[in-house]
């Protein structure tokens, strides 16, 4: 009974093994042989478990052919399984070669002709105090040659586990190499008992049942695939661009032949050995792109995880270097395309300006009284523009910008193109206005700001469109709103046009007019001081008086050149 229960134990530890394997989501090369070793483990001790329920030596026949069967499978991928997990360079044709000769072996088993040329003389001898069959007999010349490969391939292979688990640094994986090289020692024990028949009562389905227990309980608990087998298939599909697999420490654990040739340092790296500087700044980098011995690369890493803790890294390089060569023609088609549309909006612009400038020359071919009255504005404001960008304890409401006052210092020769609609005997008028005829010239300012509001509607920069409109509409207004066109006061006028008032007046007082002389320039300071807070903004008043200096020396320029 205890022979028997032991049997139907050792057939059901590798059936759960099966179960918990196909159950695992994370299925590789190695845990896919290790299932199938677990399969040929289970048939092998069916046949073992049937021959101790079998009555007759006809029965007990039968289960051996099937322990042979199952024999062969556990052992043919019990060694696959070794050669995949510990990264061994096996021939596929020493392989092939072999699995065709354990279906041989197979083959013979089954013949009732053939069968003593694999197995030797054999048989049945029920045990007088256990009540089962047990198999007795002279072992072949060939049983015992596949006995003693078998013995000494294991052997070997127990040996690189010892060897590779004192070399390994990380417990985790050591811990996981000595359960290995454990599984491996019971199987050995099970073959060397069976090859001697020390003893008559079977212990082999046991045995192998215990070391696929303790690979299979480590594969569940201790993440036995965790890093290498997990990914370990995906990584060498992906023949096109360089993948590199670590543990979490970034230690180097596999890499394919496209990133061994990118990194030819990683063909030097033991296993579990940390990666070179340069690998690791990849893998730990924020960035995504990558220059890379002249090629361009995509950075895409993965964790790999294994029971909600990360165990590994896995870094694929995406290889854009064609991509990038794509897209940076394709860049320096839109720059050079970008350049002669900003070339030709330019030239557009010139043009716009060319005309409006034009216009406002016209205007003042016009007047009589206002000679070289808009070049000289203009320049005035260009003068008054730069000093106020020096000024940086000016209130931010102002919204003296570099753009905005460069703005402002274009809009400036358009300050007074309303006076295109006033009529030519007005303002060829050599003397005085009367009322009526002052009335039809302070008209000009809202005239001006429908003329720029139709002129300039299909112009793009809004905000110049703005202030050119503006400071045409406003630069008559009065700080006290004693001005016109709207009598707006204070920080209702717009700050273009208190600039712009500044400038129009001071030039008006400097210059000679067909009913005044021009004053000197220390009675045309006294007035614009005397003005601030009534007729001008104070704060900006007070920054143009500080442009003495400047407009003197340029209206004695001018005047010089003249």
């Amino acid at each position: 009974m205890v022979i028997r229960i032991l049997e139907l134990l050792a057939m059901i530890i590798p059936l759960a093994g099966i179960f918990a394997m196909i159950r695992n989501r994370q299925q590789s090369e190695s845990s896919v042989r290790l299932t199938l070793a677990s399969v040929g483990c289970f048939v092998m001790n069916s046949g073992a478990f049937l021959r101790t329920l079998a009555d007759t030596e006809a029965v007990a026949e039968m289960t051996l052919k099937f322990q042979c069967v199952g024999d062969a499978l556990f052992y043919y991928f019990f060694i696959s399984f070794l050669i995949s997990y510990l990264r061994l360079h096996a021939s596929k044709i020493l392989l092939y070669a072999w699995g065709v000769f354990e279906c041989a072996v197979v083959g013979i088993q089954w013949s009732d002709t053939l069968r003593e040329f694999f197995l030797g003389h054999h048989y049945f001898i029920r045990h007088e105090t256990l009540h089962i069959f047990t198999v007795q007999g002279e072992q072949s010349a060939l049983f015992s040659a596949r006995s003693s490969a078998l013995i000494v391939l294991l052997t070997c292979g127990l040996i690189y586990t010892v060897v590779l688990m004192f070399l390994n640094k990380l417990r985790s994986e050591r811990m996981n190499l000595a359960k290995l090289a454990g599984g491996q020692f019971i199987i050995i024990v099970a073959l060397v008992l069976q090859f001697v028949q020390a003893i008559q009562i079977e212990l082999t389905p046991l045995l192998t049942s215990l070391s696929l227990l303790s690979i299979v309980i480590s594969m569940l608990t201790d993440g036995f695939f965790g890093v290498t087998d997990s990914g370990h298939e995906w990584v060498f599909n992906q023949m096109v661009n360089p993948y590199i697999i670590t543990d979490h420490q970034y230690g180097y654990l596999d890499a394919n032949s496209h990133a061994k040739k990118l990194f030819p340092e990683l063909q030097k790296l033991r296993l579990n050995q940390r990666i070179p500087d340069r690998l690791y700044t990849i893998f730990t980098a924020t960035t995504t792109y990558f220059e890379l011995n002249g090629g361009a690369y995509e950075r895409r890493l993965t964790e790999i995880r294994h029971k909600g803790k990360t165990v590994g890294f896995g870094l694929l390089l995406d290889d854009e270097t064609e991509q990038q060569k794509y897209v940076k023609l394709l860049n320096e088609y839109n720059t050079r395309l970008q350049n002669e549309v900003e070339e030709k909006t330019e030239h557009i612009r010139k043009v716009q300006n060319s005309i409006i400038t034009g216009m406002a020359s016209v205007i003042e071919s016009r007047d009589n009284s206002t000679g070289g009255h808009i070049n000289r504005t203009s320049q005035v404001v260009r003068i008054f523009a730069r000093k106020l960008l020096a000024h940086s304890d000016l209130p931010q409401s102002l919204g003296l910008s570099k753009a905005f006052l460069h703005d402002v210092t274009k809009a400036a020769p358009m300050h007074d193109i309303g006076k295109i609609a006033v009529d030519d005997v007005i303002l060829r008028k050599p003397g005085k206005f009367t009322d009526a005829e002052y009335e039809q010239m302070k008209q000009h300012a809202a005239m001006g700001a429908v003329i720029l509001k139709k002129v300039l509607h299909e112009v793009d920069n809004e905000a110049f469109v703005r202030i050119a409109v503006n400071i045409a509409h406003f630069h008559h207004e009065r700080w006290d709103g004693t001005g016109y066109p709207e009598q707006r006061s204070g920080e209702a006028i717009p700050t273009e046009a208190r600039i712009m008032a500044l400038a129009d007046v001071f030039d008006a007082l400097v210059s000679e007019r067909c009913y005044k002389e021009a004053y000197s320039y220390d009675r045309a300071f006294t007035i614009i001081a005397d003005a601030l807070g009534t007729q001008f903004d104070p704060v900006l008043g007070g920054v143009f008086l500080e442009c003495r200096q400047e407009l003197e020396s340029f209206y004695t320029n001018l005047a010089e050149s003249a």
